[in-house]
């Protein structure tokens, strides 16, 4: 038996194999091994044809040998050819081959040996018997082939094994794709040019065999380029190991191609083995590296080859001996929120922890090219391109959101509802623009330059094959691109770029009245806030309209903040930066609670609008009240004029109260003055605070300590007039339009139930049946639930007269509770109206109130404080405004002699109600408070209504 060993590397025909040694360190050595005594068939070339069953010869021997260790004997060479015997499993493969009826038996040399001619003579017996079973190339017909009748011809070509072979690619190498992407190809690979670089043999239908050139999909093996004449040699480090790598699993092994991509003539493909995907194994070994302009092409995606060539890098792998891994740094990881977008691939990023912003470009992408055409003032008013869509989707996305940052080494960090963002690589500085930070932006799985670049919103940078600087997502972003290229969008869209026109509502006042009607009319409308300018003034979008417009908030003044070069107000920059981070670029409510600005000359007197065409209004963001939270920081204070005229008084003075008490921003330091003499001359009842004494009626009662009033000054005379031309107004006026949806807080003109009146009201809230409404009347302070039929929209005329309902509390009181509903028709109530210059009391339906719950004593309270004041001109001294409510001392002059003798004192003194000491405005006001104390002990000895069971305040001590 032959004892040289070795492994069949290839079959070069039914009778002819390449040897090589095994279990050898570097590229084996290799020798060509002829059966001795037999002849296979011969195949073909470009040439000429195969010989009958050639191929299946071949194919025979193939299957039996290659890849497999054999034993091999030497026998002769004849022309530099050696011949001899090869054993598998001590089996002759000679003869196996003639029993099979693949090989013919040679006759005998003249100097053959005893031994070679027992040999021959024993491969005759063998193939006499295949003759006999007709096996093989033995097949009858043989004869007929090349009759003339192509039918018959080309079935007698399949039955004797010939094949249509062509050796090069001549025909549509895209065409071929489309038809065959993604479907197995059963193939051979014939020939191992480099470890990524194969020449396959695709078996098609009919017998019909095809030779291509395929580079695998995905990976990059070192190149190995010999033998090719006029060109030297090329042998990249690690290309021999590559290519020997390659050859010991899948040179002359039946596969699967899958097609995916072309390049020229050439294919782009995966090879299916049973032993595992080549690609993967060849990159795990270290021996290739991914290819990002084809690695996309993948059909089963890049995830699993990109994990290998980690896995490579760390274990330092043949190609990656040398390789260093980026070095980790203490600020990594850390959790920010984007504050703004700066263009269609670039964010602002501000770190929660340290509270530095820095610039993040959105790694491997690249922004869609823009057209924008500007005014005679250089101020934006169209924009052609997709930009403006790609930075509305990192707005909407990305504004606000909770980030969490990283460099691109060590492990995938993530966060419940976290936007995480990957920082790439820095990209030097280059052509007047400064290095730049770029990074990955994901919300949850969600790749947000993947995102924009599915949606045609951005294009990916073709980065070289050895740059390492792209995205760690470089194989999803050209995915996204080739997908977003074959659906046709955005920038890959046929269609002409899409133009943006923006209309600049602030333009003028003229400008700007043009949109006031929809303001009102629409209550809250959907704003962005694409700029701030200071604390209090906003540059907002408002998308419906398709405008821009500069927004004042009402009611609040806010440090400036100094040009380039010139000086902020204190606290001007931390307003700015306060609001900033609140509101830039965020989807908001912008409230057109816009109220009317009174100019010293009337005519100039302009309805929520400044002569500048800016607007003035309230601003929320998530239903919070900018103004309010600017003054909550004590960044801002109160404008007493706009504040008195807003919807949200009463939140702005408390808001600013609480930066008082606080010491917070503006406030600092600020100690409250109450113009009082020192504490012991209050002890003693001296030093009192300087009364406020104003004459008023009253208009409304809620209950026993809460009340409408009106101030008796010129307004009342005011609102005389004003009713009168109201009433005039509306007696020609048609119906309200039919699209008429008034808005909560909206002040309308509301037609009373009773006297089927006219007069100014605000919309307090919309009944579940949408089709009634319930209102408070704004100069008298009653309210009633009415159809929305009974509703008009007001004009600017009838709305510059402040409101002349102000509610009120007793001073110094508690009063029990009554809680109120409203009741049907048959119910009626007190209201107070003016009418040339007297009041009149008369009954109201429709909103009667009536306790349903209330504490003990609440309606008796209600209807003592009735007895007292009802119908009668008071006089009130005003010890506190609170939020736009006053606390009001009453007095009737008809029955008061002293300051003492009030109002307040006789409702303690009835036992309706209890003193509280400890209000804010107790200071100052000793004798007051001992007036009521005594009138209180008074009432407890009695024991008169609350105390009717004993000394209740008791507890409250």
């Amino acid at each position: 038996m032959a004892q040289n060993k070795a492994a069949v590397k290839s079959v070069l025909s039914g009778d002819t194999v390449i040897l090589r040694k095994v279990r050898q360190t570097g590229p084996p050595a290799e020798r060509l091994l002829a059966l001795s005594n037999v002849q296979a068939p011969r195949l073909g070339n470009r040439e000429k044809e195969d010989e009958p069953f050639a191929f299946a010869a071949r194919d025979y021997i193939r299957k039996l040998l290659v890849g497999k260790e054999v034993s091999f004997k030497p026998e002769y060479t004849i022309s530099n050819r050696e011949y001899g015997s090869i054993f598998i499993n001590n089996e002759n493969v000679a003869q196996l081959c003639v029993k099979e009826g693949w090989l013919k038996v040679r006759e005998t040399r003249r100097d053959a040996s005893e031994e070679t001619v027992a040999e021959v003579e024993a491969l005759k017996k063998i193939e006499a018997e295949a003759v006999a079973a007709k096996k093989g190339v033995w097949t009858e017909n043989k004869e007929e082939v090349g009759a003339g009748v192509f039918g018959r011809e080309a079935r007698l070509r399949m039955r004797l094994g010939i094949r249509t072979v062509n050796y090069t690619w001549s025909g549509d190498a895209r065409e071929f794709l489309n038809t065959h992407k993604g479907k197995p190809i059963d193939a051979i690979v014939e020939q191992i040019r480099d470890g990524s670089t194969l020449r396959v043999l695709l078996m098609l239908s009919n017998r019909t065999h095809q030779y291509i050139t395929l580079f695998l999909t995905g990976v990059k093996a070192p190149m190995v380029r010999r033998d090719i004449s006029n060109q030297e040699n090329v042998i990249e480090p690690f290309g021999e190991e590559a290519r020997s790598f390659v050859e010991s699993r899948l040179l002359q092994r039946q596969v699967q191609i899958i097609l995916e991509g072309v390049d020229r003539e050439n294919f782009i493909g995966s090879v299916r083995h049973a032993a595992g995907n080549i690609a993967e194994s060849l990159v795990s070994a270290g021996l290739a590296k991914v290819a990002g302009h084809t690695v996309t092409l993948l059909t089963e995606g890049p995830g699993k080859i990109r994990a290998a060539e980690s896995a490579a890098k760390e274990k330092r792998l043949h190609i990656w001996q040398d390789y260093v891994a980026k070095e980790k740094t203490e600020d990594q990881e850390f959790s920010g929120l984007v504050t703004k977008i700066i263009s269609g691939d670039t964010v602002q990023v501000r770190n929660t922890k340290t509270g530095v912003e820095k610039k993040l470009q959105l790694s491997s992408i690249k922004q869609a090219p823009k057209t924008v055409d500007v005014n005679k003032d250089n101020q934006r008013k169209s924009e052609t391109g997709y930009q403006w869509e790609a930075r509305e989707f990192l707005r909407k996305k990305l504004i606000g959101k909770n980030v969490c940052i990283r460099l691109s080494v060590g492990p995938s960090f993530g966060f419940l509802t976290m936007v995480h963002v990957t920082i790439d690589y820095t990209k030097p500085p280059s052509e007047g623009y400064e290095s730049r930070e770029c990074a990955t932006v994901k919300i949850g799985e969600v790749n947000i330059a993947e995102a924009l670049v599915e949606r045609g919103l951005a294009t990916v940078i073709k980065h070289r094959r050895d740059d390492e600087n792209r995205s760690l997502a470089y194989d999803q972003l050209l995915i996204a691109e080739t997908k977003a290229t074959e659906e046709g969008k955005g920038v890959h869209s046929s269609k002409e770029p899409p133009t943006i026109r923006i209309v600049d509502a602030s333009e003028s006042a003229v400008k700007a009245r043009q949109f006031l009607a929809f303001f009102k009319r629409g209550g809250r409308v959907n704003g962005v806030i694409d700029y701030v300018a200071n604390g209090s003034r906003f540059f907002v979008w408002v998308p419906k309209e398709n405008c821009r417009l500069a927004l004042v908030l009402s009611g609040i003044r806010a440090p400036r903040v100094g040009r380039t070069g010139e000086k902020s107000d204190p606290f001007g920059q931390e307003a700015l930066d306060f609001v900033t981070h609140k509101t830039l670029q965020r989807d908001v409510g912008v409230s057109v609670v816009l109220w009317l600005r009174i100019l010293k000359v009337v005519e100039l007197e302009i309805e929520n609008v400044e002569k500048n065409g800016s607007f003035i209004g309230s601003l929320f963001v998530h239903n919070e009240n900018i103004a309010v939270s600017l003054l909550e920081a004590g960044y801002a204070t109160v404008h007493d004029f706009s504040a008195e005229q807003s919807t949200f008084t009463n939140q702005l003075y408390a808001a600013e109260r609480v930066a008082k008490a606080a010491q917070k921003g503006v406030w600092a330091g600020y100690e409250e003055v109450i113009d009082v003499a020192d504490d012991d001359a209050q002890a003693d009842g001296a030093g009192e605070v300087k009364r406020d004494y104003v004459d008023v009626v009253v208009t409304e009662i809620i209950d026993g300590g809460r009340f409408y009033v009106q101030i008796v000054n010129e307004n009342v005379h005011k609102l005389e007039k004003m009713m009168a031309e109201f009433s005039i107004h509306h007696s020609g006026a048609q119906q309200s339009p039919a699209d008429f949806k008034p808005k909560t807080n909206e002040i309308v003109s509301a037609r009373f139930t009773e006297d089927k009146q006219w007069y100014r009201a605000k919309i307090r809230k919309q009944l579940p049946d949408i089709k009634s409404v319930e209102v408070i009347y704004v100069d008298y302070g009653n309210s009633e639930v009415i159809p929305l039929t009974q509703i008009r929209p007001i004009t600017s005329t009838f709305n510059q007269l402040p409101h002349q309902a102000q509610e009120a509390t007793l001073s110094f009181l508690k009063v029990p509770a009554r809680e109120v509903r409203n009741l049907p028709n048959q119910f009626r109530c007190y209201y107070i109206l003016t009418s040339r210059s007297r009041y009149y009391i008369g009954l109201y339906s429709t909103t009667c109130l009536l306790p349903t719950q209330q504490d003990d004593y609440g309606q008796e309270a209600y209807e003592r404080l009735q007895e007292l004041i009802g119908g009668k001109q008071l006089v009130a001294n005003v010890d506190y405004r609170d939020k736009g409510v006053l606390s009001l001392t009453l007095y009737d002059p008809a029955q008061s002699q002293t300051p003492e003798a009030s109002i307040n004192a006789d409702m303690v003194r009835d036992g309706l109600a209890t003193v509280n000491a400890k209000v804010r405005y107790a200071k100052g006001n000793q004798n007051t408070l001992k007036k009521l104390q005594e009138a209180l002990a008074a009432a407890k000895e009695d024991r008169l209504n609350l105390f009717e069971y004993g000394d209740i305040t008791a507890d409250d001590d």
